[in-house]
């Protein structure tokens, strides 16, 4: 608190004053970040196709997760949740939690639309970030240094064919393969 009041230039009960305490300061500083990757996001779903959109999370997932200040956020949290278990619910609520249900929500519409088949929207979103997560995971552990654009564009790519291939409708199904056959 000392170092944010000094960067921010006011007193340390000013920070106090506006946070409430290093819990809330930390799901601010979560929610701020996620909550602009979520505009971009919702303005995005009404006018684009589900492969893109899934593109779009996943560019924007993995450059949010595999930037080093974020990495080293992650590897603190990790080291401070046995002491403080209420950050990892912080952290999660504060963040992972908005981009999942944004996610599940616009599965859900591209299900009631017909556009893709998707049993469990909160499932399916849970797997496509988990996908994603992996990358992060490597990279949180020092077992692979952060992937180019290239890899992380494959990567992407892989992941968002995956999740359309196992969402495509029944009758659009049938019609990419009768086009594929004929």
């Amino acid at each position: 608190m000392d170092a944010i009041a000094i960067a921010s230039n006011v007193s340390k009960q000013t920070v106090y004053n506006h946070y409430g305490s290093k819990e809330d300061l930390f799901a601010s500083m979560i929610r701020s970040s996620c909550r602009e990757i979520l505009k971009v996001l919702q303005s995005a779903a009404p006018k684009g196709d589900p492969q893109s959109l899934l593109r779009l999370v996943g560019e924007h997932f993995l450059e949010m997760a595999l930037d080093p200040a974020k990495i080293a956020l992650r590897r603190v949290l990790l080291a401070e949740i046995s002491r403080f278990p209420e950050l990892g619910q912080i952290y999660y609520r504060s963040g992972p939690a908005y981009l999942r249900q944004f996610l599940a929500e616009y599965l859900a519409e591209q299900n009631a639309n017909g556009t893709l088949d998707v049993a469990d929207p909160s499932l399916m979103a849970d797997q496509f970030i988990g996908m994603l997560a992996a990358c992060s995971q490597k990279a949180e552990l020092g077992i692979q240094p952060v992937m180019d654009e290239s890899a992380r564009r494959r990567y992407i790519d892989h992941a968002v064919d995956l999740i359309i291939s196992a969402s495509q409708p029944a009758h659009l199904g049938e019609t990419s393969r009768e086009a594929h056959h004929a």
